[in-house]
Order: C-alpha cells, then structure tokens, then sequence
C-alpha cells in the first residue's frame, strides 16, 4: 500500500461505546454494546441499584451533550470505573471489569442540579452520530481500541507523541518543560515533514522540543487544513487538534466532543477533515485516523 500521508484527529473523552458501541448490533465478532449492559451503584445501607445502558431517542441540544456533568478524568477516578467498588463501597483491587462509573459518577463534587447516575450509562445510535458511523462502516473500525493509560487528557496526548507520558498521570499539577522526545523530531530524523493544524490552543504545543520551530509547523486548521489538502501539499504528517474552549467573541462553541460539549460540532468536524482529503489529490495514498484522548 503506497501511504505517502498520515492525518490523525484526535477528538476527546468519549468512549468507544458511546460512540460506536451500537454500530453492529447483530454481529457476534463486533464487540460492541448488547443492550444489557449495567452498571451498579452502591449507597450506603442500600441494596445495590443497577442501570442499565440506554440512549435517548430524542436528537437535542441536551441530549447530544450528555453526559452533564462531566465524569470524573483523574487517575483516581478512572481507575473506580473500570474496576469498581466492593459491596461495601469501597474500592475494588479485582481485575477490571468495568463497573464502577455510576459509582464514580455519583461521587464526584455535587453540582446543581445533582447528576443523574443514568447520564453516565447513555450511548449514541448510528443515525445519531452518522458521519463517524459511516466513516467506520464504509472503513474499518477497532472495538478493542483501548486509551494508553486510564487518566486525563494531557498524560494521554503525550503518549500519542511521544509514546509516554514521563510518569505524570493527571493533567496538573503541570511539569514543564516537557522534554519528551516526540515522533515529530523522529520524522525530521528521517526527512518527513509534519504539521499540528489547531483551532484554539494547541496542547501539543505544551512539548519544549517542538518550541524551536512554532511557525513553520503549527498551523491554524480554519485557515490552512483544506487548502493543503486540496493542493495536494499536506506533509507527511498532519495531526489535527479540535477546539477545545468557547470562543465567544467569535461565537465559536467547542468541537472536541468532551463531556458536556455537544458532540454534532465534532460531527461536522469529522465530515470537514474527511471531505478535505478524499477531495484532495492525495487521498489515494493518504491513511486518515480518527481517535479519543
């Protein structure tokens, strides 16, 4: 296979079975969601509740952003859900299994209003999520796709460059300089050029080796990703980062996907990056991969 170009999108927070855990539900060798999967919830002198995974069959606002509140990202909290609590509610050292986030979610600091433990339970159908769905149908999909370590965000995106994280597990406190050394210095090593498009901040950006030539490879995505794709002059590498905040002088909201922003706008931003190199002339020797942080 002649792959002269690689772009990676790397989206945020979401699960492979909120997203795709319904896409083949008849099929044996997918191993998505049946329908049956619960989770418990333990509350002290209770008997143990379970709720069961759902999706709300209404297309809003609301429920394209659900789960609101945002589930628990810390080390600590990660390591509750996928391994669970005890009966006693306290937490479990078995092999993962995957029980403890309406637990986790239920402990977490009290907002208002109070999290309603099935938020954390709900997934998306294909039609509710049909570009990232038909992208993995008319594709291909991994569903044994698996973060490389259960902790937040910037821990995650060290790893996707720099295949570590320097022993750090939680986003802060924040440890810079960060001197990990990257796949991008890798690729300059080898000849290959690379570009970081962005929307807002650029977390990869927080990596010092990468500060020495900020101009020549950071790139703004509205301004430059389809223009290069259609003049055929994307580097060998393009790694695309979503924004990632509220821009509200330029009443942009987020399209990252992370809990609670509303997953159409990262949708639309699938479907804009997919349109951009299919219709470029180096589709036919570029390899796109979509993932989660």
């Amino acid at each position: 296979m002649d792959i002269r170009h690689v772009v990676v999108l790397m989206l945020e927070n979401r699960s492979f079975d909120c997203m795709l855990g319904r896409l083949y539900p008849d099929r044996a060798d997918f191993d998505g969601l049946t329908g049956n999967e619960t989770n418990p919830l333990h509350l002290p002198g209770e008997p143990a509740q379970k709720f069961r995974v759902w999706s709300d069959p209404s297309l809003t606002a609301t429920s394209l952003c659900i789960p609101d509140p945002d589930p628990g990202e810390l080390f600590v909290d990660i390591n509750t859900q996928i391994r669970g609590l005890t009966e006693d509610g306290n937490p479990s050292s078995s092999p993962p299994d995957m029980s403890g986030f309406v637990d986790n979610y239920l402990r977490q600091p009290p907002t208002n209003p109070l999290p309603d433990p099935f938020s954390v339970m709900h997934y998306f159908t294909p039609e509710q999520v049909p570009v990232i769905s038909q992208l993995a149908k008319a594709f291909a999909v991994s569903d044994r796709w698996h973060a490389s370590a259960p902790c937040q965000t910037w821990p995650n995106r060290f790893f996707v460059h720099t295949g570590t994280a320097g022993g750090y597990v939680n986003n802060s406190p924040t440890h810079f300089p960060y001197l990990m050394r990257t796949v991008f210095e890798r690729l300059e090593e080898v000849g290959k050029d690379w570009k970081v498009y962005f929307h807002d901040v650029p977390q990869s950006a927080a990596l010092a080796n990468l500060w020495r030539d900020v101009a020549g490879h950071f790139r703004e995505f509205e301004l430059d990703f389809a223009r290069d794709a259609a003049a055929g002059t994307l580097p060998a590498y393009s790694f695309i980062e979503p924004r990632y905040f509220t821009d509200p002088l330029l009443d942009k909201l987020p399209n990252d996907e992370h809990p609670p922003h509303n997953v159409a706008y990262g949708e639309q931003l699938i479907a804009t990056v997919y349109n951009a190199v299919r219709g470029g002339p180096g589709w036919k020797q570029t390899l796109l991969v979509i993932t989660y942080d």
